[in-house]
């Protein structure tokens, strides 16, 4: 809209109502509104007055705000008796329209009385009469208002009738309308009648703001009672993301918290209950705060641990439970008057039913919670003693289901009991299993229950334990402490004849210097394989995969996998721990010789030999084969071991591991098309993630980018590729180069056409400096797009400059590359009304589809010279070209191609004044159609 001029105060009034509706839904839209009002009054414009309150009443009405609609709906009301030629045709027609909204909002506040609201339905019921409109709507209105107030069988009545009466313009559009009765069927739990009137909504495009997440939110209740759990997660997780931290979402929130109440997702409940908590202090209506209320108390009913949390309501802090307190007597205490309006009970009923509701079955969403099964504890017998000695032994002599059993059945508070040497040596294993996926905290730990088995004089377990601390600094890249532990290991045990703890040393000294000397190492490995040989011959596995680890290292993987496939025909020989360690070394060698099919199986056997008891283990084992799926681009084949992969993470790892595994589960949720959960999984894997690991917070960042561009959320997509291309080297030129079209290609969806250009401008440049001209020639094609809409010498000029980048056609991609170019030059040139020379260029686009043997893209291209010709004013030509383009198509064409090619071909006989339907060509891309 162009800027009024500064002499033309009506026009600058116009503007000013036309500024504040394009503002985002809230107050300031609103109150900007009725400034707008007020200065039309005071300009003398009644009209333009009209104008501005009929789009306040609907900003009031996007924030559910029904209550401040009234005053400006009275001035109105008598503008329209006083001036009714100040409403034009629009204003009339909106006007009317907005007269069904007033039932609605004084329904739901107990200071309006039901006379009151009956007599707003008769004056909506007799404006449309008189308008000669249908009681359709009416009938809704009447259906409703008996609902609330418990007359089930005049609900009922009301309710047959709207569904008989004729829609008309004054009705919902047929998606809102269908949302009302799917309501409707649920609240009378007709479940399966609301599934199937929701079928269409739910299958066909609508162009309503509203739907079909509406309609999602209406069927969650429906979905669970027929045991649809998946398309209940679905449902929830859509309409959710449609609405979230809208004013609209506000009516709607009470489903999904009610929805994650019942189905075990309680934390994501939380989560919604914690950024929504200013609807009990600023509700939109007395409804929706007692709805909301009572949902939440629901939810915190779920919540065991509620007295500890602690909740900002206005300027209170309350605990959890007496969050839920306050919840309950504001849902009862609502409802209460309302039953006094209505003189009835039908409202608190209703509350005590919505407050006493079951759990259903439970719904997996798109990021599971902690799910690994817990095993049964072992019963502690008389002496503890004897457990802990039992546990401990089988954890030194590598039988770590065992000892980790063992060890669960040991109570709690065990150094009181058992003598403090044997105390310390179970702390050991303790430490252990609660740390193993903290390094840093491990070590610290160990180093502390090091001194205890040295007080204590539990010299073997001391020097063990050196060894062990010597492997976890050489890993932590602490190498001089590390020698220092592996130096102290192998004296100590060497002293005491500690044959467990002379191999430990030696290993961990071998593991030490294994990529700066590998003969040293080698040597090392050699020695721990003579005394195991002759003094501990089940501890021969164990060294024979140190000595795998240690050609790994030294770049031998051939060597180091002929050694583990021998270990793996003698799976039996070896200990618990040593059998898992080699199952999935072998799956991580096989992955890195490309035997992907092999590594995906072998990791199967893996992660099932890990959860044979639960254990940090299981997640580790986990973690693995769901990189690999990952990396492999297989993740789509294996969403439930990606799913298990965040339960175990859940249990057993920190906050950037739970991260890590969220952002292989949404590569999988990626590969299946299921955007929603990838970005919910992605958004969930960003707020774990620890801001410090700047690596992978990029690539969270990137997969959401691509994840919310493929949902439409493209300003958010743009967002998160910036954050990425800030956290991107300067001098990697690929990386940056790719992320900047990605960039661009978000900007260019939401409209950004200059900050698109910038973009893919720049990706160019830097393609060009990563010698990739391919991703340059696609960086131009796309600036091109960007551009030439508006510019089309520029666009050409870069169109031009892709061209050149690839004109040794015989280079990998360059054909691909010069037929996009063309293909987007026909369209350019069309665009700006050059149809000779846009047809001249589509021939040769024809031309590279041959070469290129696609027939789809060249039926595509026939058509399009069909249409070209139509331009050129030469129907003949062009129904010549279509009926062509139908030749061409293949079988397995795209219904969107054989839709275009039937759409031109029937074009072209119109304007020859030929008959279409009765064409055999016609009807037969029809039939096809209709397949």
């Amino acid at each position: 809209m162009s800027e009024p001029t500064p002499d033309d105060p009506r026009a600058q009034l116009a503007h000013l109502v036309h500024e504040a509706d394009a503002m985002p839904a809230g107050q300031a839209k609103c109150e900007a509104l009725e400034r707008a009002a007020r200065a039309a009054d005071g300009a003398g414009h009644t009209d333009l007055g009209v104008t501005a309150r009929l789009v306040l009443v609907n900003a009031h009405r996007e924030i559910r705000r029904y209550d401040l609609m009234l005053t400006p709906f009275a001035w109105l009301r008598a503008t329209e008796k006083a001036s009714p030629q100040s409403f034009d045709e629009w204003a009339l027609y909106q006007f009317t329209w907005m007269h069904k909204w007033l039932p609605t909002g004084l329904l739901g506040d107990p200071r309006f009385s039901l006379a009151q609201i009956e007599s707003v339905v008769d004056e909506l019921g007799e404006r449309y009469r008189l308008q000669g409109y249908s009681p359709h709507p009416v009938h809704d209105k009447r259906r409703t208002l008996a609902q609330h107030i418990g007359d089930t069988a005049a609900a009922d009545r009301h309710f047959a009738a709207w569904r008989a009466a004729e829609p008309d313009d004054m009705s919902d559009c047929p998606a809102c309308v269908v949302d009302s009765q799917v309501a409707y069927f649920v609240s009378r739990d007709r479940h399966e009648e609301a599934i199937a009137a929701a079928h269409q909504v739910l299958t066909e495009e609508s162009d309503c703001t509203e739907q079909p997440h509406g309609v999602m939110t209406a069927l969650l209740d429906a979905y669970l009672a027929t045991g649809r759990l998946d398309d209940a997660a679905s449902a929830h997780l859509v309409s959710y993301r449609v609405v979230r931290d809208t004013p609209q979402a506000r009516s709607a929130l009470h489903a999904h918290l009610r929805f994650c109440a019942v189905t075990g997702n309680a934390s994501r409940g939380l989560d919604i209950l914690a950024r929504n908590l200013d609807v009990l202090t600023d509700p939109p209506s007395p409804k929706v705060l007692q709805d909301f209320a009572a949902a939440a108390a629901v939810l915190l009913d779920r919540v065991a641990d509620r007295a500890e949390r602690t909740f900002t309501l206005g300027d209170r802090t309350l605990t959890g439970e007496e969050l839920r307190a306050h919840c309950v007597d504001t849902a009862r205490r609502t409802a209460r008057a309302f039953d006094r309006r209505n003189g009835t009970d039908a409202v608190s009923t209703r509350v005590e039913r919505a407050l006493a509701l079951p759990d259903a079955e439970p719904v997996l969403l798109a990021v599971p919670g902690s799910a690994v099964p817990a095993t049964p504890l072992v019963a502690a017998p008389a002496d503890p003693a004897d457990l802990a000695l039992r546990a401990c032994a089988a954890m030194d002599e590598g039988a770590l289901f065992t000892g980790a059993r063992l060890l669960a059945g040991l109570p709690a508070d065990l150094d009181a009991t058992l003598p403090e040497g044997l105390a310390a040596r179970v702390a050991v294993h303790r430490v252990w299993l609660a740390y193993a996926s903290a390094p840093e905290e491990l070590i610290d730990r160990l180093r502390g229950v090091l001194a205890r088995l040295a007080v204590a004089g539990e010299d073997a377990a001391v020097a063990r334990l050196h060894a062990f601390l010597a492997d976890l600094l050489s890993s932590a890249n602490e190498p001089e402490e590390a020698a220092e532990h592996a130096r102290l290991a192998l004296s100590e045990a060497e002293r005491l004849g500690d044959v467990l703890a002379v191999i430990r040393a030696r290993l961990a000294t071998a593991d030490l210097v294994s990529t700066t000397d590998p003969v040293a190492a080698q040597s090392e490995v050699d020695a721990a394989e003579l005394v195991a040989a002759e003094l501990a011959p089940d501890r021969l596995g164990s060294v024979r995969k140190a000595r795998a680890e240690s050609l790994e290292r030294a770049g031998d993987r051939a060597g180091a996998l002929a050694i583990i496939e021998e270990l793996t025909a003698e799976a039996d020989r070896w200990t618990e721990s040593t059998r898992l360690a080699v199952a999935g070394q072998r799956a991580r060698l096989l992955a890195a010789a490309g035997r992907v099919e092999e590594a995906v199986e072998q990791f199967a056997r893996f992660v099932a030999l890990a959860k044979t008891y639960p254990g940090p283990w299981v997640a580790e084992a986990l973690m693995q084969s769901a990189s690999l799926v990952d990396q492999a681009d297989l993740a789509g084949e294996h969403l439930p071991v990606l799913l298990d992969t965040v339960a175990a993470a859940r249990r057993y790892l920190p906050a950037a591991g739970v991260a890590q595994a969220c952002l292989h589960l949404s590569s999988g949720y990626l590969a299946a098309g299921r955007d929603v959960e990838a970005a919910e999984t992605l958004e969930e894997a960003l707020r774990l993630m620890p801001a410090a690991y700047e690596g992978p917070v990029a690539d969270i960042r990137y997969r959401l980018g691509i994840a919310c561009r493929n949902l439409g959320e493209t300003d958010t997509a743009a967002e998160h590729f910036a954050a990425v291309l800030d956290a991107t080297e300067e001098s990697d030129h690929a990386v940056r180069g790719h992320v900047l079209f990605q960039l661009g290609d978000a900007r260019l969806e939401s409209g950004d056409y200059p900050g698109a250009a910038a973009a893919f401008e720049e990706s160019a440049t830097l393609w060009r400096a990563a010698e990739n001209p391919i991703g340059a020639g696609e960086a131009l094609v796309k600036l091109a797009h960007a551009v030439g809409m508006a510019d089309m010498p520029a666009g050409l000029k870069a169109l031009d400059d892709a061209a050149a980048l690839v004109a040794d056609e015989s280079a990998p991609g360059a054909l691909d590359q010069l037929a996009d170019v063309i293909g987007f030059r026909v369209a350019l040139l069309a665009h700006h009304e050059h149809y000779a020379d846009a047809l001249a260029d589509n021939l040769r686009a024809e031309e590279y589809a041959v070469r290129l043997g696609n027939s789809e893209w060249h039926a595509f291209l026939a058509g399009r010279a069909a249409r070209l010709r139509l331009d050129l004013g030469d129907p003949a030509a062009a129904e010549s070209d279509a009926r062509r383009a139908a030749a061409l198509l293949p079988q397995d064409a795209e219904q969107d191609t054989v839709g275009a090619v039937l759409g031109t071909l029937a074009r072209t006989l119109e304007e020859q004044g030929r008959p279409v339907d009765s064409d055999p060509l016609v009807r037969t891309l029809t039939a096809r159609l209709d397949d």
